[in-house]
């Protein structure tokens, strides 16, 4: 089954840079020295240790997300709550860090903690939804991205604002709410070597205990799971309240790991990217931290290009988007349950 995941991982991504290829060389072909070009996008990131530690600076967040994402999606449920989970465990670790009254060696564990158990409501919502009511768990979860949006916002605006900085943000954390860099000279902090574990440990659950099995059950053929007498709704609500305590999580630990405060005003986009990392991964957990380094290398990759070159952001960014629409088109390809969802869409039959 691994093996089998593995090389259909390496042939996704080897048909994901030939897209690139076909975008950047028309691209550098139209700069002064598009050798030059071409080498920034693709040996830039690894030119240097400040540069190979933006690659795993930006691949810890998308591992949280792409395992939790990985992981629902296991169950047959689609839901894109995430990105909402995300932000809101980083809010309320902030409220955690700033309003508990924690000695300093329980800051940081417990502001993770508490940040991971309150933000996973927003993934359990729409699976409950969508086991309960039959409510379609791409619609609400897309829709509750932004209600988390706002009700972290407000949280920061009303609960924990500091009213002398120049703009919506909190007060500054302590020094023990912050997580400790590993490699001086970059900003690689401990939170990767939590990602790292949680997709290890999420490997563990899925393949190796009798929830994952039932997960798997589920999500492969639901009818079958019902004539073993499994109960879908507490197997899928189960794994989708994991999921968003994984991407909560990870919220919470980006944000110890790399800001002295909390400053977000927008949804930061881990959600999303976490999306393209699981498609990449197969939904496999083993597989998401080589893809979380893979698509984190084209961002720097990416915007090392934008800057050094006249080449703007949004074609870097067009770049990333045909590599997000072809995974996602690769996905369905594969997933013979989302080609008859959207032959039942189609066709105006229930899904």
């Amino acid at each position: 089954m691994i093996r089998a995941a593995v090389v259909s991982t390496v042939i996704t991504v080897t048909l994901l840079l030939v897209v690139v290829a076909i975008v950047l060389v028309p691209i550098a072909l139209a700069l002064p020295d598009p050798r030059g070009a071409i080498a920034v996008f693709l040996l830039g990131p690894v030119g240097d240790l400040r540069h190979l530690g933006n690659i795993v600076e930006t691949a810890t967040p998308l591992m949280f997300t792409g395992l939790a994402i990985a992981l629902m999606f296991r169950t047959g449920m689609f839901n894109l709550g995430a990105e909402g989970s995300f932000f809101l465990g980083a809010v309320f670790a902030a409220f955690a860090i700033l309003t508990f009254p924690l000695p300093a060696w329980a800051v940081a564990p417990v502001a993770i903690l508490f940040g991971g158990a309150v933000g996973s409501v927003g993934c359990l919502i729409p699976g409950v939804l969508r086991a309960r009511f039959g409510a379609s768990e791409l619609v609400s979860s897309l829709m509750l991205n932004y209600a988390a949006l706002f009700l972290g916002l407000y949280i920061v605006n009303y609960l924990i604002r500091d009213p002398n900085a120049g703009a919506m943000m909190s007060f500054r954390f302590p020094a023990e709410a912050r997580l400790p860099r590993l490699l001086a000279g970059t900003r690689i902090h401990l939170g990767v070597l939590i990602a790292l574990a949680a997709c290890g440990l999420g490997g563990v659950w899925l393949f190796a205990t009798r929830w994952g099995y039932e997960a798997r059950i589920v999500g492969a053929n639901p009818g079958y799971a019902r004539h073993l007498g499994l109960r879908i709704t507490l197997v899928a609500a189960s794994a989708q309240a994991l999921g968003g305590f994984i991407a909560a999580a990870g919220g919470a630990i980006e944000l110890q790991g790399l800001y002295l405060r909390f400053t977000w005003q927008a949804l930061p986009g881990a959600g999303w990217n976490g999306l393209v990392v699981a498609i990449l991964a197969g939904n496999n957990p083993l597989l998401v931290p080589f893809a979380a380094l893979a698509l984190s290398y084209l961002q720097v990759g990416g915007d090392m290009l934008s800057r050094t070159t006249s080449v703007p952001a949004e074609l870097v960014g067009l770049v990333q988007a045909l590599v997000i629409l072809f995974a996602t088109a690769t996905a369905i390809t594969r997933n013979p349950r989302l080609l008859r969802l959207f032959a039942a869409r189609r066709d105006g039959a229930p899904a």
